[in-house]
């Protein structure tokens, strides 16, 4: 604890961290009061009981907790002119076997031999129940969670802080403003972040001493009604044009007759003995003009980023530092990324200042296309395939190459050689896993496989020097070998030799069919038609032959 008054120093983190959290909290408690280093406070906002505890919560502090009969005290004086249930730090499920029926305090504690029960909560609900206190008769009544009722009382703790102000052949009246956003006229502990304001106007805030206003520009405009201005090294409060710092140093009083009010100062106007001094912002510098304020290049000191891979920029008024690709800030310093955590690498990754490698494992190559990625690699004529362990059937072999089956049962990646197939115009030279297209002496080179004379005319065939050559791979892998491929080819060959017998036998068949159709026409024709109207036997003809 302290008393002592020091002028301006730097503010401790933990300062800095209370005084932003009160100002964007906001907490506006009616009244409260600290006793030792606890501090109580009442919330007359409509709330149930989460957004209660979060509230208290959100302000370094906790719903209030009572386990004996003198912390019950605090709960009148806290209460006097308020009327309404308040929520307190007491939730559960209700039995009767302790002082707390089964509830328990938010911070832990179940069992307590105080309680303050109301006598209406004789029969327990099943459901989860939390616990409120009455300014009718300041007893304990519990309720379900999820009702709204009129506020809240917070409990707050603190092991740094300051004591009572004293100031030496001054008796001016103080008021103290807590962190925990309620004021009193008379605390004798204060935590850190605390505000004590004199009658004359002067201010104070408690840190690890109480320092007087302005204090750093950085923490709540470093307590100034107006602008907080440290180009100096020391902060000072300006005011606007018509007005001036008053004795307080940190308030704006108006003036009759302002030196600043026709000055034309860019920024600030600082008044003194009857005429001005303007001044500029932090990271301005003024100008030869004595009103015009001029960035600083803070990026000239080379100071400012330190590092062997940091980088300063400067922006209007400021300045910031970053770091070169491959590097990222950490507390000031530029440390290098490990790519590698991101795994970017198909195989292996090899980590380096600002950047990171890829590398392949045997039988592989770093790809053409992409620097991540792993392609099948042979420089020889031949090199095992590349099978599936968990099936030997499915093999793979580098661009440029084809499977081959041995008698061993091993396959074998084989070199095609691409010349064979008149690959190229003129001349093309094999190579593993690819050919190399060149053309003879006046000719280039043209769709990488073409050769276009340089005088016009194109020839396809020329024995000659070599001018420009251009490298081909196949363009994906083979599981075909040798022997398949000759599979194929006969398998091909018989099929085109079925299909050809047998137009031949439909053919022949058509025809026997239009030759047997056309003696039967024939036949037909050359025969009478004999009716029973036209012949009618005689007897003696029937006689005659049967006796025949």
């Amino acid at each position: 604890m302290c008393n002592r008054i020091s002028g301006f120093s730097t503010m401790s983190v933990s300062l800095r961290v209370i005084l932003i959290l009160a100002f964007l909290l906001e907490v506006e408690p009616h009244t409260g009061f600290c006793v030792g280093k606890q501090c109580f406070a009442v919330h007359e906002d409509t709330a149930d009981f989460s957004a209660a505890n979060e509230a208290c919560k959100a302000s370094q502090g906790h719903l209030l907790t009572v386990r004996t009969n003198a912390s019950n005290s605090t709960i009148p004086a806290l209460l006097t002119n308020f009327t309404g249930d308040f929520w307190i730090g007491l939730r559960g499920f209700c039995s009767s076997a302790s002082a707390l029926k089964g509830y328990k305090w938010i911070t832990g504690q179940e069992e307590a031999d105080f309680g303050n029960w109301n006598n209406d909560d004789a029969v327990c609900p099943k459901s989860e129940q939390c616990v409120t206190v009455s300014t009718t008769n300041l007893k304990w009544r519990r309720r379900p969670c999820t009702d709204k009722v009129a506020g809240f009382l917070c409990e707050y703790a603190f092991d740094t802080g300051c004591e009572q102000l004293q100031l030496e052949g001054h008796s001016q009246i103080l008021t103290y403003e807590t962190p925990y956003g309620f004021e009193a006229p008379d605390l004798e502990h204060l935590p850190m972040g605390s505000f004590a304001k004199l009658s004359n106007g002067e201010k104070y805030v408690c840190g690890d001493s109480w320092v007087k206003s302005p204090w750093s520009c950085e923490v709540l405009n470093g307590g100034c009604q107006h602008r907080c201005n440290s180009v100096t090294g020391q902060p000072t409060c300006t005011c606007p044009p018509g007005f001036m710092v008053d004795v307080s140093g940190w308030s704006c009083i108006k003036v009759a007759d302002d030196p600043c009010a026709g000055a034309g100062c860019q920024h600030e106007c600082l008044p003194q003995s009857g005429t001005f001094v303007c001044l500029c912002d932090q990271g301005f510098s003024l100008d030869a003009d004595g009103k015009r304020c001029k960035d600083i290049d803070e990026c000239t000191d080379k100071r400012i980023c330190a590092g062997p891979h940091a980088r300063c920029e400067n922006t209007i008024g400021s300045f910031k530092c970053d770091c070169e690709v491959g590097f990222e800030m950490q507390k000031g310093f530029c440390v290098d990324i490990n790519e590698c955590f991101r795994g970017p690498c198909e195989h292996d990754c090899h980590n380096k200042d600002g950047s990171y490698t890829c590398s392949c494992f045997k039988g592989y190559k770093i790809s053409d296309e992409n620097k991540h990625r792993c392609e099948l690699h042979c420089p020889y004529e031949e090199c095992p395939a590349y099978c599936d362990p968990n099936d030997i059937f499915l093999c793979y072999c580098p661009d440029g190459f084809v499977i081959d089956k041995r008698s061993n049962g091993d396959s074998v990646c084989v070199d095609i050689d691409e010349c064979e197939m008149d690959q190229c115009d003129q001349h093309c030279e094999n190579s593993f896993g690819g050919y190399t297209c060149s053309c003879g002496e006046g000719y280039e080179l043209q769709d990488e496989y073409r050769c276009i004379s340089m005088f016009g005319s194109e020839i396809t065939t020329l024995p000659g020097l070599v001018t420009t050559t251009i490298t081909y791979t196949t363009e994906s892998p083979t599981t075909v070998t040798a022997s398949g491929l000759l599979g194929i080819i006969v398998c091909i060959v018989c099929v085109l030799l079925a299909l050809v017998l047998l137009a031949h036998h439909f053919l022949r068949r058509r025809s026997e069919h239009s030759l047997l159709d056309a003696r039967k026409s024939y036949d037909l024709h050359g025969l009478q038609q004999i009716t029973t109207e036209h012949y009618k036997p005689n007897m003696s003809d029937i006689e005659s032959k049967g006796e025949r």
